[in-house]
């Protein structure tokens, strides 16, 4: 099962291969920002990939949209948007 690192708390998760980021996230009691429920429409829910990114899936074309509107950086995702295909290591601004 996929590792999920998370920062600064150097938080250690297993995750379901595939799993959605945020839904996982919230199924361990993480607190995510989610003002649309995970519908892909606010990009709240956006963290910083801190390593591993080629083990999320590729960008959908709603990702893709959230992230031009909403200027992110390269290594930004939308954790409501992303399968956890393998080791990640994440980050957001409130946590």
């Amino acid at each position: 099962m996929p590792k999920i690192v998370l920062q600064p708390q150097n938080l250690v998760l297993e995750a379901p291969k595939r799993c959605n980021l945020l839904a996982f996230l919230q199924s361990q009691g993480i607190a995510v920002g989610s003002a649309c429920g995970g519908k892909g429409l606010c990009a709240s829910c956006k963290v910083s990939v801190l390593n591993g990114e080629k083990n999320l899936s590729r960008p959908n074309d709603r990702e893709i949209e959230l992230n031009s509107r909403n200027n992110l950086q390269l290594k930004e995702r939308i954790a409501c948007q992303c399968k956890v295909l393998g080791d990640i290591e994440i980050t957001t601004s409130y946590w």
